[in-house]
């Protein structure tokens, strides 16, 4: 085992690299049908919930608003959050491990890198339009710009942004294998990855962009949960694609040593 250890010293870094990622994917796909199955079921409920809970006044407009933000906040932030764990946990550990052993990972960490953009985005997206909120109410005034905004806007911006961040993540360890087996099931990963990407931004601006001050409608709350439950089984398929790829790197490593050992 000594000569193998030497020989494929990135074989084992894959194999736990494959375990870990199989997790994470779980984790991510079970939060997606999670929050998906809440929202069909529970939007309007949660929406009221949150009214008693903080103590938002019923004032026309911005009561309202005050609530879909906390509904976007509690609901969809994680989304991306979690996106942004897998990234830096997993994903950038395992390519740092593997540039030490000169293996080039320098595409991958460019796609986690171009991704963090785009949470950065989500994040200004949702809350930099606030400040303009808390300016009109301390003014008296209505925030009409802002309501402008997350009327009509703020839930394609948000989704798209989500859609291209959660893709260059996803794709990232796909790259990074591909180069490494050529192995066809990675190419259904990928496949799986856009359809998830895909779905988040047709949903974010085709016939489904819906006002945020239509969070509890039959017709977000069908569309969403919908979107969701996919998007949560594609990520679980697509990750467990990847790391079955990576932990068969070691397994065949082994075989292939045990060959030539009873050569």
């Amino acid at each position: 085992m000594v000569r193998f250890v030497k020989d494929q010293p990135d074989a084992y870094i894959y194999s736990s690299f494959g375990a870990r990622i199989f997790i994470g994917g779980l984790l991510m796909s079970l939060l997606y049908i999670t929050i998906g199955v809440l929202v069909y079921m529970y939007a309007d409920i949660i929406l009221t919930w949150y009214t008693s809970l903080f103590g938002i006044p019923d004032v026309p407009i911005i009561g309202p608003l005050m609530d879909s933000i906390l509904f976007v906040t509690v609901m969809f932030l994680p989304l991306v959050s979690i996106t942004v764990v897998i990234s830096r946990f997993i994903l950038r550990r395992t390519y740092k491990k593997l540039e030490k052993l000169e293996i080039d990972s320098k595409t991958p960490l460019f796609l986690l890198s171009l991704a963090r953009f785009f949470f950065i985005g989500c994040a200004i997206a949702t809350f930099a339009p606030l400040a303009m909120v808390a300016e009109s109410a301390m003014n008296m005034e209505i925030p009409a710009s802002s309501i402008s905004y997350f009327q009509s806007s703020f839930m394609a911006i948000f989704f798209t942004l989500l859609g291209i961040q959660l893709f260059l993540t996803m794709i990232s360890p796909i790259v990074q294998l591909y180069g490494r087996t050529k192995s066809r099931a990675l190419l259904l990963a990928g496949f799986l990855a856009f359809i998830v990407s895909s779905s988040l931004i047709y949903m974010a601006n085709g016939q489904w962009n819906i006002s945020i001050f239509n969070l509890s409608t039959s017709e977000f709350k069908s569309s969403f949960g919908i979107v969701m439950i996919i998007c949560g089984i594609c990520i679980f398929f697509c990750f467990w694609l990847v790391s079955k790829d990576a932990k068969s790197i070691l397994r065949y490593q082994k075989m292939h040593f045990t060959m030539k050992l009873g050569e």
